[in-house]
């Protein structure tokens, strides 16, 4: 198969698709915060929503979007998603603009549809260009740089925002969103014109395509619940979009609560809102950055799920002193990084595991499936942690919650590394 060849691995290639994945994610979850922080000026909860519509279309048409990886060329899928992100970019823009928020929630619908396509062509060619021998590296620094990506597009949104409102003043909060969105709209032209240059691989799949692809959910399920080492690293990986997601909407609510707005017209609770958002988000994240770093390092020549049980154990600890330190201390903040940094550490071997040990003509199906049960828990993350809100819990005592689930999947993750590794 192509890229698993002898030879010298073309890693410039592979650093192309990083830079693209990483714009993809970085527009992704920019216009996300963009929303959000218009929302928050509107004095509207759209995080909900939001995230939840961010992650249906995976639960959707995941079969198709792996069904397509597979059968045709990787690259040719990939580009022509980069493509639909300007298109739908423009349109974001445009609606912003126009002061119409359901055109722009519209347009954003497409855009997660898009991602939900990206996904699969994107993780099925690290594998083509780098080899079995790389992917454990290769997969980290993917992982990585879709979190740097996430980081600055989270951050970045909020805190851009934040500043044009402060700037132009409080009846600026279309503008303040449209602008940046604009941006973006222009990065992803250049990114499509990187992307002209991946290599093309040759489809492992002569599958055809049937009507029934619209809903083999529960086949592609069957195909990663059926072999343990793919069923026990997507639960770990299912796991981390579950504690990401909640933790997130977490964030949003501390922050809300020192700050909270009534209406547009409450400019300083707004930007006090955004300022700590921004904050929580960099903490974390930063956390999850250098965490996948070392994590990366570590499985540069071999897969090490040592590290997942570190990892478990890590975000635990983490969950549990944000549980009990005050908010807003020196401690909090560094609680915040500490489970970033563990959750990154425990996700890397896991991922890599997964890309590696599906087997070549069935990846796109079994990475979709995977897609598939991350977007379900990330729904879930939604609806528990809306639910905790709902029923009074402070946020200290939802993290309290979440060190429980943590040391459960942490003792789950070790038991079942250490079978596979027997």
């Amino acid at each position: 198969m192509a890229g698993l060849t002898t030879g010298k691995t073309p890693w410039g290639k592979f650093w192309s698709l990083s830079i693209i994945q990483s714009m993809n994610s970085l527009n992704e979850k920019g216009v996300q915060f963009m929303l959000i922080a218009l929302g928050i000026w509107m004095a509207k909860q759209l995080q909900y929503p939001l995230s939840v519509l961010i992650v249906l279309p995976f639960v959707l048409f995941s079969p198709l979007a792996g069904w397509l990886a597979d059968r045709y060329c990787k690259t040719r899928l990939l580009q022509a998603m980069v493509l639909l992100q300007v298109f739908v970019l423009a349109g974001m823009t445009a609606g912003l603009f126009l002061h119409n928020l359901p055109m722009a929630i519209g347009f954003f619908i497409v855009f997660c549809v898009q991602a939900m396509f990206f996904s699969p062509a994107k993780k099925g060619l690290v594998k083509d260009i780098v080899g079995s021998e790389n992917i454990g590296f290769a997969s980290g620094i993917l992982e990585i740089t879709s979190m740097l990506a996430i980081l600055l597009g989270q951050i970045g949104a909020l805190f851009i925002v934040y500043s044009l409102l402060k700037k132009w003043g409080p009846e600026s909060g279309w503008e303040s969103a449209a602008w940046p969105c604009a941006v973006c709209m222009c990065g992803a032209v250049v990114v499509f014109i990187l992307s002209l240059f991946i290599p093309r691989y040759k489809p492992e799949s002569s599958r055809t395509f049937s009507w029934s692809l619209l809903w083999e959910h529960f086949t592609q399920l069957r195909m990663l619940w059926r072999v343990p080492v793919l069923r026990h690293s997507e639960i770990g990986i299912g796991y981390f979009w579950f504690i990401a997601g909640t933790m997130m909407l977490i964030a949003l609510q501390m922050a809300a609560e020192a700050h909270p707005v009534q209406s547009s017209s409450d400019f300083m609770q707004v930007l006090g809102q955004q300022k700590d958002s921004a904050l929580l988000m960099a903490w974390i994240s930063g956390g999850s950055i250098l965490g996948g770093v070392l994590a990366s390092v570590i499985c540069a020549r071999r897969i090490r799920t040592e590290l997942a049980t570190v990892g478990g154990v890590g975000m635990t600890l983490g969950c549990l002193l944000l549980a009990i330190v005050p908010y807003g201390t020196p401690v909090f903040y560094t609680s915040l990084s500490l489970t970033g940094f563990m959750a990154a550490g425990y996700l890397v071997p896991l991922n890599a595991l997964l890309q590696d040990r599906a087997d070549n003509d069935k990846r796109g199906d079994v990475i979709a499936a995977g897609n598939l049960v991350d977007c379900f828990l990330g729904i879930m993350s939604v609806v528990v942690q809306a639910g905790m809100k709902a029923a009074g819990l402070s946020p200290q005592l939802q993290c309290g919650l979440l060190a429980v689930s943590s040391a459960a999947v942490a003792i789950f993750i070790f038991r079942s590394m250490r079978a596979h590794s027997s």
